[in-house]
């Protein structure tokens, strides 16, 4: 007899401790593009929530002190981008689960921000970061919309 005691007995029916885990069939792997997405639409939507904190403090500078007008403007304009960052996050997260209504909201929301971004870059001259904001927005709407990303949210069979 062997001095060994004897490994872990399976249950009746379960597969042996040596079988590979199988597949889920129903589990498909993230795009790359897709998880870039998912970590461009976190990495924003944490710099607006941010953004947001900081325009709500920039109440209390002196410039504003003298009118409550202003003041109250960047108060609300703080809340709304904070809120905006966490829309953006909660929609990334869904992005990631592949959730095709957060897909088009966040498609929706970015069109709307490529839109502002035309109206703000055609009042001003000297605005090169609205420019970058456009083509970022574009490529994501683009990644979100074809190849391989596409068919990820595409129907699931079965």
């Amino acid at each position: 007899m062997s001095d060994t005691p004897p490994g872990p007995v399976a249950p009746a029916g379960a597969p042996a401790p040596t079988d590979p885990p199988r597949a889920d069939p129903a589990r498909r792997r993230r795009p790359a593009e897709l998880t870039v997405v998912v970590v461009l639409t976190y990495l924003v939507g944490f710099a607006d929530v941010v953004l947001g904190a900081l325009l709500i403090l920039a109440r209390y500078l002196p410039e504003l002190e003298s009118d409550a007008a202003p003041r109250l403007v960047v108060t609300v304009a703080g809340a709304a981008t904070i809120l905006l960052g966490f829309l953006e996050i909660a929609l990334a997260s869904g992005i990631a689960r592949a959730d095709r209504a957060a897909r088009i909201i966040l498609t929706v929301l970015l069109a709307l921000g490529v839109l502002l971004d035309v109206l703000v870059l055609g009042a001003a001259d000297d605005l090169w970061y609205q420019a970058a904001d456009i083509v970022i927005a574009a490529a994501v709407i683009a990644v979100l919309w074809t190849g391989r990303v596409a068919r990820f949210f595409g129907p699931r069979g079965g």
